[in-house]
């Protein structure tokens, strides 16, 4: 569809993406053991196809803050829930997920999209109905956030689903990235069912993230 497939070597482009998982696990008192478990659970669990991905040019990442009514001039990867946003799906080459975009994300199952499906320590109730509502034919990109090689699963970098698309994006060659949509002020609309302060600091790890890759949104002060 887009590409070569997605192999052993989609890396992060720089490693300090990796190392940061470290302090947001430590700043939120999770466990690496249970994020570990979570991915080899889900590996184990999901016997979808792998899609074809990569990119070569400038590619569009849409957050959960974005305004509803979006029709994408580039390829584009949307974070969740914000698919909910996206008018015109012929442009997006990638739904990035841990599960939580409820509803809006299972409207867009099934429909020949592909998703990044993620595993983090507390969320293999939601990856595993996610893979109760997936066809056979549904392509499946699937991603960790440990330091450990993983057979089958990928680890680009990031925390929230918005940043691991940029971290994703940017893995598969896209050589520039418009973030539309990113916001570390607001809850997203698209985010789905949350807990508005603990996202607020979720959303400044975001920002962390996003600085390692020379990226800042744009109510950043």
């Amino acid at each position: 569809m887009w590409g070569i497939a997605v192999d052993g070597a989609m890396k992060p482009v720089n490693h300090d993406l990796i190392l940061i998982q470290d302090e947001i696990r430590e700043s939120f008192d999770w466990t690496l053991e249970s994020d570990y478990e979570s991915a080899t659970s889900l590996v184990a669990q999901c016997n979808n196809p792998t899609p074809l991905l990569s990119f070569k040019s400038k590619v569009t990442v849409v957050g959960a803050a974005a305004s509803p009514g979006i029709v994408p001039e580039y390829p584009t990867i949307v974070a969740d829930g914000a698919i909910g946003a996206i008018s015109d799906l012929s442009k997006v080459a990638l739904i990035v997920t841990d599960g939580d975009g409820t509803p809006h994300l299972e409207k867009a199952l099934n429909k020949g999209i592909p998703i990044c499906l993620h595993a983090h320590g507390d969320n293999q109730d939601s990856w595993t109905r996610i893979l109760s509502i997936i066809d056979e034919n549904q392509e499946v990109l699937l991603t960790h956030q440990t330091p450990f090689e993983i057979d089958g699963m990928h680890n680009p970098g990031g925390f929230t689903d918005g940043d691991r698309a940029v971290c994703i994006a940017f893995a598969l060659g896209a050589t520039e990235v418009e973030l539309v949509g990113f916001s570390i002020d607001d809850v997203g609309q698209w985010s789905g069912v949350t807990d508005e302060k603990r996202k607020l600091i979720k959303l400044k790890w975001m920002s962390k993230v996003l600085q390692i890759l020379s990226m800042r949104v744009d109510d950043e002060e």
